[in-house]
C-alpha cells in the first residue's frame, strides 16, 4: 500500500470535488469545512470508491465494466447513506417529484442520478488519476489487510446512516436495504462478465471530438432525463431511453480493445465542463455568488486541462 500511496490520496481527494462541489450539491463555504470534507474523502466516496476499483482491477475489469461498478457507488451514495432514492418530494431535482414512484422508491430518479454517479463519482476520477500517475493504472493498491480495514468503516456507517432516522428522512426499510445489496451484487456480477474490454491504452492521437462527446453525454444522462421527468413522460418511455442509451454506450466502447487514456479524459472534460456552465447559468440566475465563482474555477481549470492535453500530445510528436 506504501508504494501506492500518491494514487490512493489523489482519488480520495478528487472525487468529492467531482461530484458534491461540481453540481451545487454542497456549497464551497461548507464543503471545505474539515469535518464535511474528511468524511466526503473517505467513506462518503474515497472509501467505497477505493474498494470498488480495487475489485474491477484484480478481476481485470474494463473500461464498460467500470461504469457497471459506478454504478453500484450510485446504489451505495443515493440508494444507502443519502436515501434520496425513496423521496416521493423533494428529491434533489425537483423535476422527479412523484414521478415512477413505486413500492417507495423514486425509480427514474435512482436511474438517473446512479448513471450521473457512475460517471463523475467514478469512472472519471479514476481515469484523470491513470492518466496523471500512469504508473500504477492496472496494478492493485491496496493489500487484503487494507481492504478490510476501509470496507469495516464503510459497511458500519452505510448500515448506521440507512437505518438512522434524522431531521429529512425516516429509518430506511430494510426491504429497500435488501434489494439494494442484492441490485449491487447483480451489478458486480454484470461487470465481470464484460470483463476487461476496452482497455486503458497510453495515452494516443488526441481525438478533439471526445471532449465534444462528453458534452453529449452531459445531454444524454442528465439533461434529456430531467426534461423528461418534467413533462411527466410515460414511465415506460423514460426506462426505455435510459436502457437503449446505456446498452448502445457500452456496445459502442466494447468494440474496441483499447482506448487513450487522454481520450477518455478529454470525454470527461466535456461533460464535466458542461455541468459547470449549467451551473453558472442556474447561480446567475439565482443570483448565487458562491456558486458562480465556483463553477467559473471548474470551467478555468478545465479549459486548463484541455490545454495541457494538447501540449503533451503535441510535446510528443
Amino acid at each position: 500500500m506504501r508504494a501506492h500511496w500518491k494514487p490512493i490520496l489523489t482519488l480520495l481527494l478528487l472525487a468529492p470535488f467531482l461530484t458534491e462541489l461540481l453540481s451545487g450539491n454542497i456549497p464551497a463555504s461548507q464543503f471545505f469545512q474539515p469535518q464535511v470534507y474528511l468524511f466526503l474523502a473517505t467513506v462518503g466516496y474515497g472509501f467505497p470508491i477505493l474498494l470498488l476499483r480495487e475489485l474491477a482491477v484484480r478481476r481485470q475489469i474494463g473500461l464498460a465494466g467500470l461504469f457497471l461498478m459506478g454504478l453500484v457507488y450510485g446504489v451505495f451514495n443515493e440508494g444507502i447513506l443519502a436515501r434520496t432514492f425513496y423521496l416521493a418530494t423533494k428529491v434533489p431535482i425537483g423535476t422527479f417529484d412523484g414521478y415512477g414512484y413505486v413500492l417507495g422508491v423514486a425509480i427514474p430518479w435512482a436511474i438517473t442520478i446512479s448513471i450521473w454517479h457512475a460517471l463523475h463519482s467514478f469512472v472519471y476520477p479514476i481515469v484523470a488519476v491513470s492518466y496523471f500517475l500512469p504508473n500504477h493504472r492496472s496494478s492493485p493498491w491496496l493489500s487484503r489487510p487494507a481492504i478490510i480495514l476501509l470496507a469495516i468503516p464503510t459497511i458500519a456507517v452505510g448500515m448506521i446512516m440507512f437505518f438512522h432516522p434524522d431531521k429529512d428522512h425516516a429509518a430506511g426499510d430494510p426491504a429497500h436495504f435488501i434489494a439494494m445489496i442484492i441490485m449491487s451484487g447483480l451489478l458486480v456480477w454484470l461487470a465481470t462478465r464484460l470483463k476487461s474490454r476496452p482497455v486503458l491504452d497510453d495515452p494516443g492521437t488526441l481525438r478533439t471530438a471526445a471532449i465534444f462527446l462528453g458534452g453529449l453525454a452531459f445531454f444524454a444522462f442528465l439533461f434529456i432525463p430531467v426534461v423528461l421527468a418534467a413533462v411527466k413522460i410515460t414511465v415506460p418511455v423514460f426506462y426505455s431511453y435510459n436502457f437503449i442509451l446505456v446498452a448502445l454506450m457500452l456496445w459502442l466502447i466494447r468494440r474496441r480493445a483499447s482506448l487513450p487514456v487522454n481520450n477518455v479524459l478529454l470525454f470527461a472534460i466535456g461533460d464535466d465542463t458542461l455541468m459547470a456552465v449549467a451551473g453558472l447559468a442556474g447561480a446567475v440566475a439565482k443570483q448565487d455568488v458562491q456558486r458562480a465563482i465556483t463553477n467559473v474555477a471548474f470551467m478555468v481549470v478545465f479549459t486548463w486541462l484541455w490545454l495541457r492535453l494538447r501540449k503533451r500530445v503535441a510535446g510528443a510528436k
